[in-house]
Formats: C-alpha cells, structure tokens, sequence
C-alpha cells in the first residue's frame, strides 16, 4: 500500500478506536467544509428581489402602448412622406395609367371596359383626351408585330405528316365499287356472241343439274347468314357489307 495514504499514529493522540485514515477523506471534508462557507456568505451577501406580479404587469402594458404609438407615429410619417413624393416619382401620364388599369381590372364585365375613360374623367377631372392619349402611347409600346417569315420557318421545319396506307380490305373494297355499276350495265355492254354464251349457258338444263343454284351476298360473295336490303332486294351477310351496300351499291 502506498505511504501517501498511510497516517502514522500519534502516541499522544492515540485512540484505540481508530486504526487507519485517509488524507483524501481529510481533504475532501475540507473541501466541503469551505463551499458550505462559502455559499452561506453569498447567501448574506445577495439581495432581495421584489417578485410583485401588479407592478410586472404594469410595467409591460405601458412598455406594449408605448411601442405601438411610435409604430402608428412612424407609419403615418411614413404614408404622408409617400403621398407627398408620388408626383415627384411618376408623371402625370403613369399616374393616369395605373388608375385606368386599376379601373379595367375591378370591372367584373370584360365589355364595359370602354366606359373606363369615361368614368375616370368624371372621378378624378381628368381631361378625356389625356386619357385617350395615355392608353394610345402604352399600347403602340405593347404592341407586338409577327415576323412574316416565321410561316415559312415553321414551315420549312415542320416534320413532315405521316401518310396513312389504306390497308384494310374494306377500303380497297369500297375504291372499287365506287363506279356503282350494277350487272345490268355489264350486261348491256356486252356484245351479242358472249351475250349468246352466257345466257345458253344459264337456261341450259343440264348446266342447272351439275351446278345447283347458290344464294351469295352481293359485296363479298360469302353464304352464311344473308339477309335482302329493303330498298333494292339484294343479299348481304354483315353490317360491313351493308354499309358497303349502302355506299356503293343501293340503287334505291
């Protein structure tokens, strides 16, 4: 054990009772001895403050008036300085402007707008001409004038429009129908040997035998599900054939 927290004993003072001691622990209580002094004469030594909550509250709401009178003061100061200095700043013109604007912006109706002038000679005795002169000024500044080769620079760099091929079977259906000419014509236009042909070949008897007569629909040439047209009596199978019909074909 280190001598440093050894004590020797005394003779003199020697008590049976006590056998080792510590000079931290001697240390340490005079430590604590000397904050406990010390705090008791700070304690004398300070002063007394008068927590009166009346004069606290007092003192705020006459402080708070004080403010607010000053911010009014300094706000009217500040009003009249601006008032006085708005002719200094614009001219009569701008002045005469910015109320004819003010005007048109509180109509709720866009057509009575022409009645500004009017309105704003009579409120503030404004000549009309002034007026009329103001607003003539601010829209030749305003106005804007197109260039007349932007068409032809949009043109020149507009990409070009993509081309739709009619690739459906209806529509290549309908470009060949558009001549709406019926079997009659075909026949007239025939000459008198093939006429001779066909018609031999159609009364013959032995021809009705080998190929039975068969019911077609008029556009597409299919059998299945055929109904008349009610204006013209011929067959179609769809309602795309009937459009078709309707288009190209229908005589009535």
């Amino acid at each position: 054990m280190p001598s440093k927290l050894v004590e020797e004993i005394n003779p003199r003072t020697y008590n049976p009772n006590v056998y080792f001691t510590s000079l931290n622990g001697t240390k340490g209580r005079q430590g604590v001895s000397k904050n406990i002094k010390s705090t008791t004469i700070s304690s004398r030594n300070s002063k007394r403050v008068n927590y009166s909550l009346a004069d606290m509250e007092a003192k705020l709401y006459t402080s708070n008036a004080d403010e607010v009178t000053e911010d009014s003061t300094n706000h009217r100061d500040k009003k009249n300085s601006s008032n006085q200095s708005l002719p200094d700043k614009f001219s009569p013109a701008d002045i005469i402007q910015s109320r004819k604007r003010f005007m048109e912006l509180d109509t709720e109706n866009k057509n009575d707008q022409y009645e500004v002038p009017g309105l704003l000679s009579t409120i503030f005795n404004i000549n009309r001409d002034k007026i009329d002169s103001s607003g003539s000024n601010t829209r030749g500044k305003n106005k804007f004038d197109v260039p007349k080769n932007l068409k032809l620079s949009y043109k020149s760099t507009k990409p070009p429009a993509t081309q739709k091929k009619p690739s459906h079977r209806l529509t290549a259906l309908k470009r060949i129908l558009s001549s709406k000419r019926t079997l009659q014509s075909y026949v007239e236009a025939l000459d008198n040997v093939n006429r001779h042909i066909i018609f031999s070949n159609v009364y013959n008897k032995k021809y009705f035998k080998v190929l039975p007569f068969i019911t077609i629909c008029s556009i597409c040439g299919g059998t299945d599900d055929l109904s008349g047209c009610i204006n013209c009596g011929e067959k179609i199978c769809s309602v795309s054939c009937f459009k078709l019909h309707n288009d190209t074909r229908c005589t009535m």
